[in-house]
């Protein structure tokens, strides 16, 4: 994985999250999936990107991801629902918390994991609630 498109591809999410678009970022991240390529994508990002860079730069980056990649997200969705059914990591909890789309493909068991990591990490709590609740309201 070319180290110079990564950093220049979080930099890239890291100024354009500021503004609320990421039309520079997609393209870094296009450039990035066709040098790394896809297989087990999200676990090669997770072990190369320094802890420096904030959780949040991260999840932006995995949240365009999912939009970016030939199966649209499934293989680094499977790995970050694995990321909370471990419940373990608070960054990578973090980071699977906030992408585009809901955690598992299966309601009772986002709702089941989600409840065990907000009692474990009480900074997550929220989100993990606001997770549940709207998804009971989008009636998946």
């Amino acid at each position: 994985m070319n180290q110079d498109i990564l950093a220049q591809t979080l930099r890239a999410i890291q100024g354009e999250r500021v503004h609320g678009g990421f039309d520079t970022s997609h393209d870094w991240v296009d450039r990035l999936v066709a040098d790394a390529g896809e297989e087990q994508l999200a676990e090669r990002l997770d072990a190369v990107i320094p802890l420096t860079w904030p959780w949040e730069v991260v999840a932006d980056l995995f949240a365009i991801l999912i939009w970016q990649t030939s199966d649209n997200g499934a293989a680094l969705s499977d790995t970050t629902d694995d990321w909370l059914r471990a419940g373990t990591n608070l960054r990578r909890i973090q980071i699977a918390l906030h992408l585009d789309v809901y955690p598992f493909h299966d309601r009772a068991e986002m709702v089941q994991v989600l409840e065990g990591i907000a009692q474990r990490f009480p900074e997550v709590a929220d989100r993990c609630t606001d997770l549940i609740t709207s998804r009971k309201c989008s009636k998946e």
